[in-house]
Protein backbone atom coordinates (compact mmCIF):
# COMPACT_ATOMS: atom_id res chain seq x y z
CA UNK A 1 0.00 0.00 0.00
CA UNK A 2 1.17 3.45 -0.83
CA UNK A 3 -1.16 5.29 1.55
CA UNK A 4 -0.45 6.20 5.15
CA UNK A 5 -3.31 6.70 7.60
CA UNK A 6 -3.37 10.10 9.22
CA UNK A 7 -6.13 12.24 10.75
CA UNK A 8 -8.06 15.42 10.11
CA UNK A 9 -5.62 17.50 12.17
CA UNK A 10 -2.91 16.78 9.57
CA UNK A 11 -2.56 19.91 7.43
CA UNK A 12 -0.94 18.13 4.46
CA UNK A 13 -4.17 16.50 3.21
CA UNK A 14 -6.10 19.67 4.11
CA UNK A 15 -3.88 21.65 1.73
CA UNK A 16 -4.77 19.19 -1.05
CA UNK A 17 -8.43 19.39 -0.06
CA UNK A 18 -8.23 23.16 -0.49
CA UNK A 19 -7.53 22.56 -4.19
CA UNK A 20 -10.43 20.10 -4.60
CA UNK A 21 -13.52 21.29 -6.47
CA UNK A 22 -15.83 20.48 -3.53
CA UNK A 23 -13.98 22.69 -1.04
CA UNK A 24 -16.22 25.50 0.19
CA UNK A 25 -13.87 27.37 2.54
CA UNK A 26 -10.21 26.83 1.55
CA UNK A 27 -7.86 27.37 4.47
CA UNK A 28 -10.44 26.56 7.13
CA UNK A 29 -9.13 23.87 9.50
CA UNK A 30 -12.42 21.94 9.48
CA UNK A 31 -12.12 20.17 6.12
CA UNK A 32 -13.82 16.83 6.74
CA UNK A 33 -17.45 15.98 7.31
CA UNK A 34 -18.79 15.33 10.82
CA UNK A 35 -18.73 11.64 11.67
CA UNK A 36 -15.97 9.08 11.28
CA UNK A 37 -13.28 9.88 8.73
CA UNK A 38 -10.37 7.74 7.57
CA UNK A 39 -7.79 10.11 6.13
CA UNK A 40 -5.25 8.64 3.72
CA UNK A 41 -2.21 10.54 2.54
CA UNK A 42 0.63 9.81 0.15
CA UNK A 43 3.70 11.88 -0.53
CA UNK A 44 6.35 11.20 -3.14
CA UNK A 45 10.03 12.12 -2.74
CA UNK A 46 9.51 14.93 -5.26
CA UNK A 47 6.88 16.49 -2.95
CA UNK A 48 3.84 15.59 -5.06
CA UNK A 49 1.03 14.15 -2.97
CA UNK A 50 -2.44 12.66 -2.87
CA UNK A 51 -5.24 12.59 -0.30
CA UNK A 52 -8.28 10.37 0.12
CA UNK A 53 -11.01 10.63 2.76
CA UNK A 54 -13.51 7.93 3.67
CA UNK A 55 -16.55 9.24 5.54
CA UNK A 56 -19.03 7.26 7.65
CA UNK A 57 -21.78 8.86 9.70
CA UNK A 58 -22.16 7.72 13.29
CA UNK A 59 -25.55 6.20 12.49
CA UNK A 60 -25.28 3.62 15.27
CA UNK A 61 -25.47 6.39 17.90
CA UNK A 62 -29.18 6.90 17.30
CA UNK A 63 -28.70 10.65 17.78
CA UNK A 64 -30.87 12.80 15.54
CA UNK A 65 -28.92 14.00 12.52
CA UNK A 66 -26.30 11.23 12.56
CA UNK A 67 -27.77 9.29 9.65
CA UNK A 68 -27.25 10.15 6.01
CA UNK A 69 -29.98 12.35 4.57
CA UNK A 70 -30.30 9.99 1.59
CA UNK A 71 -31.03 7.04 3.93
CA UNK A 72 -28.06 5.01 2.70
CA UNK A 73 -25.91 2.95 5.03
CA UNK A 74 -22.71 3.45 3.08
CA UNK A 75 -19.13 4.57 3.49
CA UNK A 76 -18.45 7.44 1.13
CA UNK A 77 -15.31 8.72 -0.52
CA UNK A 78 -15.84 12.38 0.30
CA UNK A 79 -12.50 13.54 -1.12
CA UNK A 80 -9.93 12.22 -3.56
CA UNK A 81 -7.18 14.42 -4.92
CA UNK A 82 -4.22 12.97 -6.79
CA UNK A 83 -1.26 15.16 -7.75
CA UNK A 84 1.23 12.28 -7.98
CA UNK A 85 2.54 10.21 -10.87
CA UNK A 86 0.48 7.22 -9.71
CA UNK A 87 -2.61 6.23 -11.67
CA UNK A 88 -5.69 7.43 -9.82
CA UNK A 89 -7.53 4.14 -10.34
CA UNK A 90 -4.66 2.27 -8.63
CA UNK A 91 -4.77 4.65 -5.66
CA UNK A 92 -8.53 4.11 -5.41
CA UNK A 93 -8.04 0.33 -5.35
CA UNK A 94 -5.46 0.76 -2.58
CA UNK A 95 -7.84 3.02 -0.64
CA UNK A 96 -10.55 0.35 -0.85
CA UNK A 97 -8.11 -2.11 0.72
CA UNK A 98 -7.36 0.40 3.47
CA UNK A 99 -11.02 0.93 4.35
CA UNK A 100 -11.57 -2.81 4.79
CA UNK A 101 -9.21 -2.72 7.78
CA UNK A 102 -10.57 0.55 9.26
CA UNK A 103 -12.06 0.08 12.73
CA UNK A 104 -15.12 2.19 11.86
CA UNK A 105 -15.80 0.08 8.80
CA UNK A 106 -15.59 -3.09 10.88
CA UNK A 107 -17.86 -2.01 13.74
CA UNK A 108 -21.13 -1.75 11.75
CA UNK A 109 -22.75 -3.15 8.62
CA UNK A 110 -22.84 -0.91 5.56
CA UNK A 111 -25.15 -2.74 3.16
CA UNK A 112 -25.11 0.09 0.61
CA UNK A 113 -21.36 -0.35 0.11
CA UNK A 114 -18.66 2.12 -0.79
CA UNK A 115 -19.91 5.12 -2.76
CA UNK A 116 -18.82 8.45 -4.16
CA UNK A 117 -20.54 11.37 -5.84
CA UNK A 118 -19.14 13.43 -8.71
CA UNK A 119 -20.22 16.74 -10.20
CA UNK A 120 -20.11 16.31 -13.97
CA UNK A 121 -20.11 20.08 -14.57
CA UNK A 122 -17.43 20.98 -12.00
CA UNK A 123 -15.08 18.21 -13.14
CA UNK A 124 -15.52 18.79 -16.88
CA UNK A 125 -12.55 21.14 -17.23
CA UNK A 126 -10.18 18.64 -15.62
CA UNK A 127 -10.95 15.61 -17.75
CA UNK A 128 -10.67 14.63 -21.38
CA UNK A 129 -13.80 15.51 -23.38
CA UNK A 130 -14.37 11.81 -24.13
CA UNK A 131 -14.09 10.76 -20.45
CA UNK A 132 -17.11 10.21 -18.30
CA UNK A 133 -17.39 11.86 -14.88
CA UNK A 134 -15.63 9.74 -12.28
CA UNK A 135 -13.54 7.97 -14.92
CA UNK A 136 -10.79 7.05 -12.43
CA UNK A 137 -13.35 5.37 -10.17
CA UNK A 138 -14.88 3.60 -13.18
CA UNK A 139 -11.41 2.29 -14.18
CA UNK A 140 -11.16 0.94 -10.62
CA UNK A 141 -14.37 -1.05 -11.21
CA UNK A 142 -16.92 1.31 -9.68
CA UNK A 143 -20.30 1.49 -11.41
CA UNK A 144 -23.03 4.13 -11.59
CA UNK A 145 -26.10 3.66 -9.42
CA UNK A 146 -29.36 5.51 -8.98
CA UNK A 147 -28.88 7.69 -5.92
CA UNK A 148 -32.06 7.98 -3.84
CA UNK A 149 -31.66 11.61 -2.80
CA UNK A 150 -31.09 15.03 -4.26
CA UNK A 151 -27.64 16.50 -3.97
CA UNK A 152 -26.47 19.87 -5.25
CA UNK A 153 -22.81 18.87 -5.40
CA UNK A 154 -23.05 15.51 -7.19
CA UNK A 155 -25.09 14.36 -10.15
CA UNK A 156 -23.17 11.14 -10.87
CA UNK A 157 -23.03 8.47 -8.18
CA UNK A 158 -20.71 5.47 -8.27
CA UNK A 159 -20.48 2.34 -6.15
CA UNK A 160 -17.50 0.04 -5.65
CA UNK A 161 -17.86 -3.62 -6.54
CA UNK A 162 -18.98 -5.73 -3.60
CA UNK A 163 -16.08 -6.73 -1.36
Amino acid sequence: MRWIVTDKRDQRPRILADRHYTRQNPGHPMWTRPGWNQILYLEQKNGRSAAFCWFRPKWESGILGTKRKDGLFAIECSLFRNETRFRSSDLILDAVQMVTAWEHALDVDWPDGLITGVSSSLTAAGRHPDSEPGACFRYAGWEPFCHPGKNKRADVWLRAPAL
